[in-house]
């Protein structure tokens, strides 16, 4: 059974890594739209990508998150990405834990 526990463990961690990273895309992707609107460099250009994988499903299904001006989809994206990774991520190390 360790070598299952193991390879939960491996998926649980390359996830996290996953999630973690598209947190820091979101928030970088964020950022830029704030301070320079109009510059693109290969840099925002990267993290808008990355972003994207997690904005534009959230802003088709909610299209009328902008309140003021301000676009909210980024806050819905983090407190997802955060839910994936207390919930069903902590779900796997804790499986993986148990099956040692």
């Amino acid at each position: 059974m360790f070598v299952l526990s193991n390879f939960i463990y491996s998926l649980a961690v390359i996830a996290r890594i996953v999630v973690e990273l598209e947190m820091f895309s979101v928030i970088l992707s964020t950022v830029f739209s704030w301070i320079a609107p109009g510059v693109y460099s290969s840099v925002r250009i990267f993290f808008q990508v990355l972003s994207d994988f997690i904005m534009k499903p959230i802003k088709r299904i909610l299209p009328g998150l902008v309140v003021g001006g301000v676009d909210l989809s980024p806050v819905i994206a983090i407190l997802l990405l955060v839910f994936i990774d207390q919930f069903l991520i902590a779900t796997l190390f804790d499986l993986a834990h148990r099956l040692r």
